[in-house]
């Protein structure tokens, strides 16, 4: 009697486990994915320096296609096994792509000063601790959009590229303006130079911060209409929506900080004794917070 309660759809199943099927086989490029996008020879990294940097760096972009493909399972599998098979297929390689430009914009445009490739082959812990926090936050967006958007034709992923654009040039800028203050408060470091140097404690609260503004950021998923037919409609108010979360997150982390940190000196702490504890939990606070924003 009690397995009539256990759902079975033979056709439903079918499509499950074709799906299952294109995911493991995304999986299986992940190696190569990580390898080829930093430039880096994988095998190499892995069985012969045996890198923790690029360990760690490959751990977290299989972690980021976790959370990216559970936004393709996620979508309506209601129609047929082909359909299915196309769509999960399309959203998974597109959602990679996706990726691997956020990895490339993260380099070049938040990270200028630093290579990602150069550092992570010399086993710089902190730039990939920093690597792994940009390709979470990206997947956790996608995977936003991905569930956001309810259909599959070529206006939704036209609204998955607009809604990446817009989250990139929230996150790029946000990282550049806590790049530019922190230089302005301590005059004589910078972000990029206590990374370059290998400082865990800062690269932790960077990672914490930076996946904290994608989970605020994939709030607008939740209080934007998606409109299929008119998709320049919400390309202003999830930018709003998106600028208005990361403000109440700064202020709530703000006086989180000075509760949970009371009396502690985050500039020496982090800069100076590279507390790796403080600078794990100064991350943690900002990530939690912007975790229960979320789910509101």
């Amino acid at each position: 009697m009690g397995w009539d309660l256990v759902y079975w759809d033979h056709s439903y199943n079918k499509i499950l486990l074709l799906n299952f099927s294109i995911v493991i086989a995304l999986f299986a490029s992940l190696r190569l994915f990580s390898g080829t996008i930093a430039h880096i020879n994988a095998s190499d990294e892995l069985l012969k320096k045996d890198n923790p940097a690029f360990g760690l760096s490959l751990a977290g972009v299989t972690f980021a296609m976790t959370i990216l493909l559970s936004g393709t399972i996620y979508g309506d599998m209601g129609g047929d096994m082909m359909s299915s098979a196309v769509a999960i297929g399309v959203y998974g390689v597109v959602g990679i792509v996706l990726m691997a430009w956020a990895r490339i914009i993260f380099d070049k445009l938040a990270l200028p000063d630093i290579s990602l490739r150069e550092e992570i082959s010399k086993g710089n812990i902190a730039v990939a601790i920093c690597d792994t926090g940009n390709v979470l936050a990206a997947a956790i967006i996608l995977r936003a959009l991905m569930i956001w958007i309810t259909d599959n034709t070529l206006e939704a992923l036209v609204a998955l590229f607009s809604g990446y654009v817009i989250s990139q040039i929230v996150l790029t800028g946000m990282t550049r303006l806590r790049l530019k203050l922190f230089s302005i408060k301590h005059k004589d470091k910078s972000v990029q130079e206590e990374l370059q140097k290998g400082n865990i404690a800062l690269a932790l609260s960077f990672a914490g911060r930076k996946i904290g503004t994608a989970f605020a950021i994939s709030v607008a998923a939740n209080l934007v209409v998606y409109e299929v037919y008119d998709i320049k409609m919400f390309l202003l108010p999830w930018m709003a929506v998106s600028l208005g979360v990361i403000l109440v997150l700064k202020l709530l982390s703000f006086a989180a900080e000075r509760i949970i940190l009371y009396r502690v000196n985050m500039f020496h702490e982090i800069l100076e004794q590279r507390n790796i504890a403080i600078g794990a939990l100064q991350g943690v606070i900002y990530l939690s917070l912007a975790l229960l924003l979320a789910e509101l």
